[in-house]
């Protein structure tokens, strides 16, 4: 994920930063990051699709040794640290170029990608408790990855995107933590952008639980 990351970020932003300009560089980076986040993110509701069609879960889930309450908050914990700690190198060259490597608000990329992944772990375990094949699974997760990829300010400001489908892209968890990237280096405030993050993140990691507690009853 992390050479998928370098080539995302060194060859094709860098490509483009020199037809465009050098900031486009510095502006695309940390998209090339919560791409990979969210594929990591996505690793976890196809985990739990296989444990759903190939593993018979009945007699492990009645051995638990602690609530399936916990149970399933620990697999979207897991899912969320997965994610963390598969960006954590694009994080630092991102805290690097930023010139944030050696300060306290490294710790503020490190949220950022935290919230973030925190809903997409909720979603792709919400889909992977309702998809029938893998398949099904695989296209849902391409629907969403196109939507928060190239419905978001990734690479594009808002302004650019035509007026019927502006309110969609501000709409976009991958907008706001493309916000909160921005105001890292632009060394402002992150408190607003990920507050706002925060409640979609929470939300969809909610939905995630409920749909996991769903399908893994006895």
């Amino acid at each position: 994920m992390f050479a998928n990351f370098c080539i995302d970020l060194f060859v094709t932003a860098a490509t483009f930063g020199n037809l465009i300009g050098s900031s486009y560089f510095l502006r695309i980076a940390p998209g090339s990051n919560l791409i990979t986040a969210m594929v990591a993110a996505f690793q976890s509701g196809r985990d739990i699709w296989r444990e759903k069609y190939i593993k018979d879960l009945a007699s492990y889930l009645l051995t638990l040794p602690i609530s399936r309450k916990i149970f399933a908050l620990s697999r979207i914990t897991g899912g969320v640290a997965r994610s963390v700690i598969a960006t954590f190198p694009g994080t630092l060259v991102i805290s690097y170029l930023y010139g944030i490597l050696f300060s306290p608000r490294l710790i503020e990329a490190f949220v950022i990608v935290a919230v973030f992944s925190l809903g997409i772990v909720g979603l792709s375990i919400a889909v992977s408790a309702f998809a029938s094949t893998i398949e099904v699974f695989a296209t849902v997760r391409s629907a969403i990855q196109l939507y928060l990829s190239f419905l978001s300010t990734i690479f594009y400001d808002v302004s650019l995107f035509p007026a019927i489908v502006q309110p969609i892209v501000e709409t976009n968890p991958m907008t706001w933590a493309m916000q909160a990237f921005s105001a890292l280096q632009s060394q402002g405030s992150t408190f607003y952008p990920i507050s706002v993050l925060v409640g979609p993140s929470l939300a969809f990691a909610l939905l995630g639980a409920v749909c996991y507690l769903w399908y893994t009853r006895l």
